[in-house]
């Protein structure tokens, strides 16, 4: 994460972090595969078509996720997430900046050790958005587990979630006040 300067905070994807992601695909995908080759050798398996099936969806989820993955580590450049004291960016969520003034709350949603930050938009603002496509199937699914708004993790980036959860909150709560982005005791004029 680079330091604010003239009220800019610039997140960036971390390599190491995408390469251990790959590697973590990768490893489930052999997984997958090796399940379905012992299923294959082994006729008597009780559960054998349910066991199929989850090799089969592991191999079409975790093939899928590595080609994800090794897309964004060698197509994405720059910032993945922008923070300045008019908005909020991140490039996996939305084309444009979200305004402050349009965030009605930040909260934070945890599950099986996935921490997510959710943004929770004025609806006539969020249908404005250009979402990516992840971010417009996402929403009703999320909708179903609880989580009513746009979701920024940190995962593959080189900032921690709750660093980047201190920088959102202080932004709101200073949103448009004297044009500066301060987080703690760490303030830049813009």
């Amino acid at each position: 994460m680079t330091r604010p300067v003239a009220g800019i905070v610039e997140v960036r994807q971390s390599p190491l972090a995408m390469l251990g992601m790959t590697a973590i695909s990768i490893v489930l995908t052999a997984v997958s595969v090796a399940v379905l080759v012992l299923l294959h050798d082994d006729p008597n398996t009780t559960s054998k078509y349910f066991l199929e099936f989850a090799a089969h969806a592991g191999i079409a989820l975790f093939s899928v996720s590595t080609v994800l993955i090794l897309w964004r580590l060698f197509t994405v450049r720059g910032p993945v997430v922008t923070v300045t004291a008019e908005g909020i960016r991140d490039i996996r969520v939305a084309a444009e900046f979200i305004p402050w003034r349009a965030i009605t709350d930040i909260s934070t949603w945890q599950s099986r050790g996935q921490k997510l930050i959710i943004l929770a938009v004025d609806p006539v603002v969020e249908s404005r958005l250009t979402l990516t496509r992840m971010a417009r199937w996402s929403r009703g699914p999320n909708r179903l587990l609880g989580i009513d708004g746009l979701c920024i993790a940190a995962v593959g980036l080189d900032t921690s979630l709750d660093e980047l959860l201190r920088l959102c909150m202080a932004a709101m709560q200073n949103r448009g006040n004297d044009g500066r982005l301060c987080a703690g005791a760490a303030c830049s004029p813009q």
